[in-house]
């Protein structure tokens, strides 16, 4: 409460006040001064401030008042303030800067005023940019209201800009708390000596609310109760910033209902929010928007607007981590002359190297800062963290980082809780971590330095064979043929493939480590793993088809062909450059095809592998019939089955009966159609082959479409549409919709049709397939407004 109300306290406090001492810590504290430095900008002997704070000096001397004075830039009335107490201590006139005893007494409200509220915020950061929610949320945690202390804890990575945040709201907020705002940096990131005491933070908080040194006790719990007790009626925001741990701040919470305190940590702090009950910001990096407007700020908007591209690029390198943004910026401000595509050419040709963000400062080096964070965790935490950079990202799962460090499940989720504490990994759908790219760098760094190149490599190798042995279980759980894959060797020490019980979890299995199985592929082809290559891609390869990524198929099977020339195995060069024969037809070029497939029969018979002659066959019949030519599809379907049957391939040999009964309905003898069809279907209803009962069927409603058997049709179009969404077939789904709208029309019912056909073309458009305009164009023959 401010001085001169008549309460008793402040009476009791104005009279502590006529201390000498008392006004010079107090001074000092609102000064951000130690002693020391107190001391050395004086020039006074650092021993004559304690002894004056301590009010033991019975005679000061004028001129060290004066420079203590001057050191403090006291104004006039605070010179006056220091005089009166000055002579109080020694009954006699002296003389603060022209003033002395002669002059008149000064007024008894001066004499008993209060020290200055504490005002111990740093300087807020210039041009803070964003973060609009993240203040608006501090409002809303620290408003003022009924109930205790209010306590918000500002969490995030290291240089993600939690310090920034706390002081730009504290600094807004200054009006709310009129008893003063005190402010410690508790070096809580780095060598564990560095760490702030709290006793001492008591110590300096008290003095800076007035209490002599005389009076604060000794024994922590005491000095943390009379800290409570001087706290208790005032309005006054404590910050707590680069907070360790919760013990570091528990001792510095105030108790009183007026108080508000803000605690930024890497950590969570969750003891914290369970048993005070304080609220949690987590920052993440800034929005690519925030971004630019930081730099904009910082170097002017007309020199970030004015190369636009050159900007997002160091925006992207920065990771829009407002540290590195900070750095960036600090060099083009530096070389006013640099282009700033020139400072995005250096960030680019650092490559995700931290020198590129490095700085004289240890404060503000990035890599410094990060290492402060790395530096506190243990041995098995951290050796987690440098695996990341094994790992290729964009981000794994729980069982992918049990391979990647050959651990245990429940063991990682213990490493990742760790990780997650310190915000060196971030969760960024639940089940699923991933850091930013300077901290994939910073981990990179690390593992070359500690990691042995035997064991990177080790690592690398469990991570592609956990993705190799899960993709292949899921795409037997696809009901992809066990005989059309290349089954993986079994699994290395260490590696925990995930169990995928049925198809739906393979679905979703795929679905969420699609991004990361393309670059598993990348990073395999670069450590030299191609026998996996292959085996990787024959699985994923049937999820990527039928869901429609016909490019990224395309894309995965050339890889796999690279790959498989770099094994010198034939029957692996054999697979690969099948594979490439049904993506060559469907672009209409059937030569290619061909040449192709030539190449894959030659290097199978090589090999002397007769299931592997018998797909190359089962394959450029599938080509001819994208091409038309279904006298010669029909000849290389039955020149397949041979050698399968020899091979046992049993499962593909439905499929071929399947093709056969295809080609023998375009040439139009149905009957022999149907009993190819029929054949196939028993044999994939046998195996349980729900995908193949699927395209068996679509080949049947299209059998009894041609015989005239409309009803019988449209009854197996139905059927087979069941079983591909069941399965999550989408082009496939596509294609059976519109089959059977064909048999809807054909039936008499068009408007059945239409929406079949209809369905069936938001599905290709969503594919993004070039069969779309052909559906279009017919919708709009039937009704002009159906097809837009």
């Amino acid at each position: 409460m401010s001085a001169g109300t008549g309460d008793d306290a402040d009476v009791h406090a104005g009279e502590e006040c006529r201390s000498l001492g008392t006004l010079l810590r107090a001074w000092r504290n609102r000064a951000l001064l130690t002693q020391d430095e107190l001391a050395d900008r004086a020039g006074v002997n650092v021993r004559t401030i304690r002894r004056l704070e301590g009010d033991g000096v019975e005679r000061p001397r004028s001129a060290s008042l004066r420079s203590l004075a001057e050191a403090l830039g006291l104004d006039p009335r605070e010179r006056e303030a220091l005089a009166a107490a000055s002579r109080a201590e020694l009954g006699a006139p002296t003389e603060v800067d022209g003033f002395t005893g002669r002059e008149p007494e000064p007024a008894a409200s001066e004499m008993t005023a209060s020290p200055p509220p504490p005002r111990q915020l740093p300087v807020g950061v210039s041009g803070f940019a964003g973060r609009a929610g993240s203040l608006a949320e501090l409002d809303r945690q620290l408003d003022a209201g009924a109930g205790g202390t209010r306590i918000c804890i500002v969490s995030g990575t290291a240089g993600v800009g939690k310090t920034s945040l706390a002081l730009h709201w504290a600094h807004q907020a200054r009006g709310r708390f009129e008893d003063g705002e005190l402010y410690v940096n508790l070096q809580g990131f780095g060598p564990a000596h560095d760490a702030t005491d709290p006793q001492d933070v008591l110590t300096a908080f008290l003095e800076a609310m007035g209490v002599p040194p005389q009076r604060i006790p000794e024994d922590l719990p005491a000095r943390a109760a009379l800290y409570r007790t001087t706290l208790a009626d005032r309005r006054v925001l404590v910050v707590l910033d680069n907070a360790r741990d919760v013990e570091q701040v528990r001792w510095l919470l105030p108790g009183g209902p007026h108080c508000s305190v803000i605690v930024t940590s890497r950590r969570q702090l969750s003891g914290l929010i369970a048993e005070e009950g304080a609220g949690l910001i987590t920052l993440d990096v800034l929005a690519r928007a925030e971004s630019r407007e930081l730099l904009a700020h910082r170097l002017g908007r007309r020199r970030v607007e004015a190369d636009p591209d050159a900007t997002d690029e160091i925006i992207t390198a920065c990771a829009r981590l407002p540290l590195a943004l900070a750095i960036a910026a600090g060099r083009a401000v530096t070389s006013p002359a640099m282009p700033l595509s020139a400072l995005a050419a250096d960030l680019r040709r650092a490559g995700g190297d931290l020198g590129g963000l490095a700085t004289t400062d240890s404060a503000t080096s990035l890599r410094v800062v990060l290492a402060r964070s790395y530096d506190v965790l243990p041995d098995d935490v951290a050796r987690l963290f440098r695996l990341l950079a094994v790992h290729p990202g964009p981000d794994l799962t729980a069982a992918a980082a049990a391979s990647l460090a050959g651990v245990e499940p429940a063991r990682v989720r213990r490493l990742l809780d760790a990780l997650l504490d310190a915000h060196l990994v971030t969760e960024v759908t639940h089940g699923r971590y991933a850091c930013h790219d300077l901290l994939r760098a910073f981990a990179r760094e690390l593992a070359g330095e500690t990691e042995q190149p035997a064991q990177r490599r080790a690592a690398a190798c469990r991570v592609v064979e956990h993705y190799l042995h899960t993709a292949y279980e899921a795409a037997v759980r696809l009901y992809v043929p066990a005989e059309w894959l290349e089954a993986p060797e079994p699994a290395a020490p260490g590696v925990r493939a995930e169990h995928l019980a049925e198809h739906r979890q393979a679905l979703a299995w795929f679905q969420a480590e699609h991004a990361v199985l393309t670059a598993v592929l990348r990073q395999a082809m670069a450590d030299g793993l191609y026998a996996q290559i292959v085996q990787l891609v024959s699985a994923f390869q049937f999820w990527l088809l039928r869901r429609g990524h016909r490019q990224e198929h395309l894309d995965c099977l050339h890889v796999a062909l690279e790959a498989a020339v770099r094994t010198g195995d034939r029957r692996a060069q054999a697979a690969a450059y099948r594979w490439l024969v049904p993506p060559a037809a469907e672009r209409g070029d059937l030569e290619q095809a061909y040449a192709l497939f030539h190449r894959g029969v030659a290097l199978a018979r090589e090999a002397g592998d007769l299931a592997e002659e018998g797909l190359c066959h089962f394959d450029i019949a599938l080509a001819c019939v994208h091409g038309g030519r279904m006298e010669e599809a029909l000849r290389h379907a039955q020149a397949a089955l041979d050698p399968l049957r020899r091979a046992r391939l049993t499962a593909t040999e439905a499929y071929v009966l399947n093709l056969i009964g295809w080609c023998r309905c375009a040439l139009g003898d149905y009957e022999r159609a149907l009993q190819a069809g029929e054949k196939a279907l028993a044999i994939a209803t046998e195996l349980g082959d729900k995908s193949g009962q699927g395209h068996i069927l679509d080949t049947l409603g299209k059998i009894h479409h041609h015989r005239g058997d409309l009803q019988d049709a449209i009854a197996h179009y139905r059927r087979a549409l069941i079983s591909c969404r069941d399965l999550g077939h989408r082009y496939d789904e596509a294609e059976i919709l519109l089959h059977l709208g064909d048999s809807l029309h054909a039936a008499g019912r068009p408007t059945q049709a239409v929406d079949s056909w209809r369905l069936s073309l938001t599905i290709l458009d969503e594919l993004g397939h070039r069969t779309a305009d052909e559906l279009r164009a017919r919708l709009n023959s039937h009704d002009p407004s159906l097809g837009r």
